[in-house]
């Protein structure tokens, strides 16, 4: 694994032993690392804070997930200290995700009542695919309703007059989680391309809102989608955000816990053959081959659990800009002119030379970036004359 995720050797030293330790935590079969003896514990907390994975480390070190005994820190203990810092994030982490848990039951069992078949995507429903479903980081609840953009919007506004985007609404139904309604689980960039996504959705939605998903306590139930939409859908969000704000270390994480699942559940070949269609008709070929050398070589996936086949050039430059990122680009300091730059045109020009690193592997949705920019920022212009 090659890392080259910033000139200073002290900060590419300290990334590589993070990522052997989460190698360690995410398997059972995978040695304690020589490096932990050199894990400087809090700066080792800031970076899975970076990428929201304080969870998947927290477990190990705690030594609640049976990996880890006294003696396997090989005399590097975390101190009283350290450990407190680590208790209080296992501890938020499991109470936020018990909050977001019973919002997602609620919000599933609301809109189903008032005649909206759903289902929660990724959030709490790749949670539940974790050795702990408490312990991932939550984030929003997003939940797709069948019924179509004007009949959602319609019965929304009812409650909330929020701007919609062109997939999904604002729905602040809860003072203590955020929801999204979505229209449609995504978007490309591409238009063309994603004329065909919208038939794909139409498609295959129906047996998405009828898979009901128990949490293991048995106290929480909702909808989520399918495994065979789910790997396809999962690794559409990944390069959406990668073309947008970026992604980081969770998300890759829950694809490899949904490959995980897949697998315990038999998926068959029609089903991988249907996956490798997919990709190929909407141009991610490139992308999955980045994700699957990741979870193989990086995560220590088995191959057997992989879809399609790893790419070792592409993965590294994936990794890299993931490491750089952080989740949704929070980490991000390459865009750092935007900062200063004076004038929409300017701001323009520095963001669209940004995203033209990922030319390069990405060019069917690169290429259509400043067209949708552009388009965006003229709508917005046009609404604000309205108003």
């Amino acid at each position: 694994m090659r890392l080259a995720v910033n000139n200073h050797t002290t900060v590419m030293d300290d990334t590589r032993k993070y990522m052997e330790l989460l190698r360690f935590c995410l398997n059972d079969n995978v040695a304690v690392p020589e490096s932990i003896k050199e894990i400087n514990w809090h700066k080792l907390l800031e970076f899975s804070t970076a990428q929201t994975i304080q969870g998947v480390f927290a477990r190990t070190i705690l030594m609640q997930d049976g990996k880890m005994r006294k003696e396997d820190f090989m005399g590097n203990k975390p101190t009283d200290d350290d450990v407190m810092e680590w208790v209080f994030e296992a501890h938020r982490l499991r109470k936020e995700n018990e909050i977001l848990f019973k919002r997602a039951d609620k919000a599933s069992e609301w809109f189903l009542e008032n005649g909206f078949p759903n289902c929660i995507l990724k959030g709490q429903g790749n949670a539940l695919m974790y050795p702990d479903p408490y312990a991932r980081v939550a984030g929003d609840i997003d939940i797709w309703l069948d019924g179509g953009r004007e009949k959602i919007l319609e019965f929304t506004t009812k409650y909330y007059q929020h701007k919609p985007t062109s997939i999904h609404v604002d729905f602040p139904m809860f003072a203590d989680a955020g929801v999204e309604v979505h229209f449609r689980p995504s978007y490309m960039l591409n238009p063309f391309i994603d004329k065909k996504l919208v038939k794909y959705f139409e498609e295959v939605k129906a047996s998405q809102f009828g898979n009901v998903t128990v949490t293991p306590d048995g106290k929480y139930k909702f909808f989520t989608p399918t495994n065979d939409f789910n790997v396809f859908y999962q690794l559409l969000h990944l390069y959406r955000h990668l073309a947008n704000e970026g992604i980081g270390l969770r998300q890759i994480i829950d694809y490899f816990y949904l490959l995980r699942k897949c697998k315990a559940d038999g998926m068959g070949k029609e089903e991988k053959e249907n996956f490798i269609r997919l990709i190929k008709k909407f141009k991610m070929t490139r992308f999955t081959s980045a994700i699957m050398y990741i979870v193989h070589q990086v995560f220590g996936l088995p191959e057997d659990y992989l879809l399609y086949q790893p790419d070792k050039k592409e993965g590294e430059f994936l990794l890299n800009e993931v490491l750089l990122m952080g989740n949704f680009g929070k980490a991000e300091t390459r865009k750092a002119a935007l900062e200063t730059a004076e004038g929409h045109f300017k701001r323009f020009l520095i963001y669209e030379g940004y995203n033209m690193r990922l030319l390069k592997h990405y060019p069917s949705e690169v290429i259509w970036r400043p067209w949708r920019d552009i388009k965006a920022s003229w709508k917005r212009r046009k609404e604000e004359k309205e108003e």
